[in-house]
């Protein structure tokens, strides 16, 4: 497939209301556990897979951006771009990219490089946000 430079912008709100999906759905599963110990311990310890799981999820919808108009100002999208690449790539530990300006105390995940990626519903929720303005922005 050819880079892409622009989105629809159904692909767009497609892609906001699965993840605002998953977010409900984790939010009803953690309600559901909520005064059971042994539920609560097993939830935290199964969330920061899958939400790392679900921002691979996320940036698969948008893999063909062109990264030219992604920028490489440390922009929600590279940081997604880093965040993935991590944890694909070098066992959920964020690697620098030399392309790319990521200063981790303005990033939305705040995560820094050599910090291993553990994403939380909140976390997640706040990087997906910013991550699909920025497709509407960048990829009209």
């Amino acid at each position: 497939m050819l880079a892409v430079t622009s989105y629809p912008e159904v692909h767009v709100q497609l892609a906001a209301a699965k993840v605002d999906e998953q977010l409900a759905a984790f939010a009803a599963l953690a309600a559901a556990a909520k005064g059971n110990a042994k539920a609560e311990a097993a939830l935290a310890a199964f969330a920061p897979g899958y939400f790392n799981s679900m921002l691979l999820a996320l940036d698969h919808h948008f893999m063909h951006r062109m990264r030219g108009a992604e920028g490489k100002d440390g922009n929600p999208l590279n940081e997604v771009r880093m965040l993935s690449d991590s944890i694909m790539e070098h066992d959920g530990v964020l690697q620098a990219n030399k392309t790319i300006k990521y200063n981790a105390e303005k990033a939305v995940s705040g995560i820094a490089i050599g910090q291993t990626i553990a994403l939380d519903a909140n976390n997640f929720g706040r990087l997906a946000a910013a991550y699909i303005a920025e497709i509407g922005k960048r990829f009209p």
